[in-house]
């Protein structure tokens, strides 16, 4: 009876050995975006991060490239449990409520460091919001920070008028016109051909696109502006991130804690060697000074002043606190 409990037992401990997939929890992430992108190696990087933390407990599969959801769709399927995590521009969220619309102010923020403190005041409210449809925000990075390309140089915004610059949204075609350009509704993809065709002769986009698209080709004056540095977060269902153990719940955030970190300064240092190779392909990088720099603080204000029409105490709140 003793020699039949013994084998029965260790059948038993073998048998379990095979079961930890069955107890594994796993998450489906969809991101939109190429695994190419700094943001996508990010999200491996984190994913990677766990797996390990947990020993394998919680083992997370990106699905890159749009896979699994479109970009518009990918909120809304996590809300809905169609997914288990998901990332999304901050700005998208925008008609939700207005402080997600924030760091797309022009000029509102004009650098990294002052970028890093609007998140620091901004982050819980907007955590405290994307709660309310069941979500947890695990973390945020920047994007490359935006500047503009002209073939003329720029020394007041007299040098931008009729200027015909290429615009993509609301936000960017109200930006144009303050500036005294011209409009021009171009996609990205379109950018080449619309310089080639005089469609358009200026853009804003980040040095890291400009270096993509080899933008020295078609314009020759780079303005340093750090026009606004918009964030891109992620998050998982808030159900899905109870159902972990303690333990796995403290890897999880570290993870997400480490990830930030390294994006951040990732995003920084793309920018700074992106503006270099601008330089050393012939082109000359203009930092805003004196009228110009005036002119540009008095349209950052002007679009401040119209993005806090649709704002809330709370959100108007964290503007005082960037003491603006």
């Amino acid at each position: 009876m003793v020699k039949f409990r013994t084998v029965w037992l260790a059948s038993a401990l073998v048998a379990a050995s095979w079961i930890p997939a069955s107890a594994q929890t796993k998450w489906n992430f969809a991101n939109a975006y190429a695994p190419t992108e700094f943001q996508s190696q990010g999200y491996d990087l984190f994913a990677e991060k766990v797996k390990k933390a947990t020993n394998g407990g919680v083992e997370i599969t990106l699905h890159h490239n749009g896979s699994l959801f479109k970009n518009p769709e990918i909120l809304q399927a996590t809300r809905t449990g169609l997914v288990d995590m998901g990332t999304q521009l901050m700005t998208n969220l925008g008609r939700e409520n207005a402080l997600w619309d924030l760091d797309g102010v022009p000029f509102f923020v004009t650098s990294y460091d002052e970028a890093k403190k609007l998140w620091k005041l901004s982050r819980e409210p907007l955590s405290n919001l994307l709660a309310k449809s069941g979500l947890r925000l695990l973390f945020a990075a920047p994007w490359p920070s935006q500047g503009f390309f002209f073939k003329r140089d720029i020394k007041t915004l007299d040098d931008v008028k009729g200027v015909r610059m290429r615009a993509y949204n609301a936000s960017t075609t109200e930006l144009a016109k303050l500036m005294g350009a011209e409009p021009q509704n171009v996609q990205m993809t379109e950018v080449p051909q619309a310089f080639a065709t005089g469609l358009i002769s200026s853009m804003n986009t980040s040095p890291t696109s400009g270096v993509v698209y080899s933008l020295w080709d078609y314009s020759k004056y780079y303005l340093k502006s750090d026009a606004w540095i918009p964030k891109q977060m992620v998050f998982v269902r808030e159900d899905k991130f109870k159902a972990l153990t303690p333990d796995q719940q403290k890897a999880v955030l570290q993870a997400a804690a480490e990830t930030e970190e390294w994006l951040w300064a990732k995003s920084e240092d793309m920018v700074s060697g992106a503006e270099k190779t601008l330089v050393s392909n012939g082109m000359i990088e203009i930092k805003p000074a004196g009228k110009l720099a005036e002119q540009l603080k008095e349209i950052g204000d002007k679009m401040l002043a119209s993005w806090s029409a649709n704002a809330d105490q709370t959100a108007k709140g964290i503007v005082k606190g960037m003491g603006r």
